[in-house]
This record gives C-alpha cells, structure tokens and sequence, in this order.
C-alpha cells in the first residue's frame, strides 16, 4: 500500500542531481538506493511543466516517491509505500 503525500521537502543533491539525503522529522535521511527514475509530464495541456521522479529505498528500508520540478525548482515527496 502507499499514501499519497505531496509536501515540500529538502533534498541534498549529488553533483548528477540525484538525491543523496532527505531532511525529515529534523534530520538528515539517507538514500540508499535509487529504484526507479522516470519523466511525468502531468497535465500539459495546462501548462504544468515536466516533473522528474524517483522511487527511493532509504535508510531503515524505507521506499519514498519524490519529485523535482524543473520549473518551480523544488524537491516534494509524493508518496510513501508501506
């Protein structure tokens, strides 16, 4: 199962862009394993620009959805699995 989240969140970057930690709860989270990478274009035909998301592992075997919009320039963490 998972539930869809959608907040903003502080990600620290590697020099790919990748995420490589995630600040939550106050404190640094790492990430331990990139699971999936993909482009969603969502709603195009109203302008809403293309968001690049990734399917996390993190540490404590957490798996977490984010993604950066290119456009606003910000990190948000759209899902997270159970």
């Amino acid at each position: 199962m998972s539930k869809l989240v959608n907040l903003p969140l502080r990600v620290l970057e590697g020099e790919s862009g990748k995420p490589l930690k995630i600040y939550w709860q106050r404190r640094w989270v790492r990430v331990t394993m990139i699971l999936d990478r993909w482009y969603d274009v969502g709603k195009w035909w109203e302008g809403e620009a293309v968001k690049l998301f990734y399917r996390l592992q993190l540490e404590g075997n957490r798996v977490w959805e984010v993604f950066f919009d290119r456009e606003q320039k910000s990190w948000n963490l759209y899902k997270i699995y159970d």
